[in-house]
């Protein structure tokens, strides 16, 4: 259950920390570049932006069909973040996931403070009930902002992660680069690195992420990660697969943010996943507020 629960926890629209920290990432890695950039998954295109926000809540839905496992996927979810101060960014998550014929409830909450107008720190806790979940998951990271008008962001996080079953355990650093141009697009490239226990099993993955939008009007988002992964997730059954370690797996990901006025819309995404034993195809959808 090792890295397919790392990379599919950080996934899940924000579902685990780093993935909660989507909304607002942009905005920092513009916040001293002499602009005033508000939150979303993409830099303001060169036109007046709208007012910054204070926050964000978001409820939603999704469902999953698998093709070689057991147990589609049924989850629904909560997330948001707020503003208490400025240079401070506090996300939190409620979930109730069902997969592999198991429900369990996740919780994550993680905050992000600005230290200068260079760098910026990134801590967070999670856990959930299920096999198939992090039981407990912690994760850290520093970010640095470059150039002249701070345009390029660079991260280092390391993720500790202690699994459902209370038997699996990973360690997983990362490193990220992010460009976010001026002309409303954001790319995003990164390397993840788990060891997972028992067993001393490693396994890397890649990743790639473009961001075309405007804040406020709407935004669309494509990922795919592709690498290796250390074991099954728990509690997925596929036939006589049980045990297998150290295979390769891809996902593809696309998500449309929607705004139907000044501070409410919707999103909606597709997600598509392979591995030598089984597919998933998923679609989520859900509405948010601004304020």
């Amino acid at each position: 259950m090792a890295t397919d629960i790392a990379i599919t926890t950080r996934q899940w629209l924000g579902a685990a920390l780093l993935g909660a920290l989507v909304p607002v990432l942009p905005a920092l890695a513009q916040s001293g570049a002499g602009k005033a950039a508000p939150a979303g998954n993409a830099a303001p295109a060169p036109v007046a932006p709208p007012p910054p926000t204070t926050g964000r809540i978001e409820a939603g839905v999704g469902a999953a069909h698998l093709n070689g496992a057991d147990g589609d996927w049924r989850d629904v979810y909560v997330r948001g973040y707020v503003r208490p101060a400025p240079g401070t960014t506090i996300n939190a998550e409620l979930a109730s996931q069902g997969h592999f014929n198991q429900r369990g409830t996740l919780g994550a909450v993680s905050i992000l403070q600005d230290l200068s107008p260079d760098w910026f720190v990134m801590a967070g806790v999670s856990g959930g009930s299920a096999e198939f979940q992090y039981r407990l998951r912690g994760d850290v990271g520093i970010y640095r902002k470059w150039g002249a008008t701070r345009q390029w962001v660079t991260g280092l996080t390391v993720m500790r992660g202690l699994g459902g079953d209370h038997i699996h355990r990973d360690t997983m650093p990362s490193l990220s680069v992010a460009y976010y141009s001026t002309d409303g697009w954001i790319a995003e490239g990164g390397a993840m690195f788990n060891r997972s226990q028992p067993g001393s099993v490693r396994a890397a993955r890649a990743y790639g992420v473009l961001t075309v939008g405007q804040q406020g009007h709407h935004l669309w988002m494509t990922r795919i990660d592709h690498g290796r992964e250390a074991y099954l997730p728990a509690g997925a059954f596929v036939g006589n697969a049980p045990s297998s370690v150290a295979f390769t797996s891809t996902e593809v990901s696309t998500v449309w943010r929607q705004w139907l006025g000044r501070d409410y819309g919707y999103t909606v995404g597709l997600q598509y996943y392979r591995n030598p034993y089984y597919t998933r195809a998923g679609v989520t959808a859900g509405v948010f507020f601004d304020f």
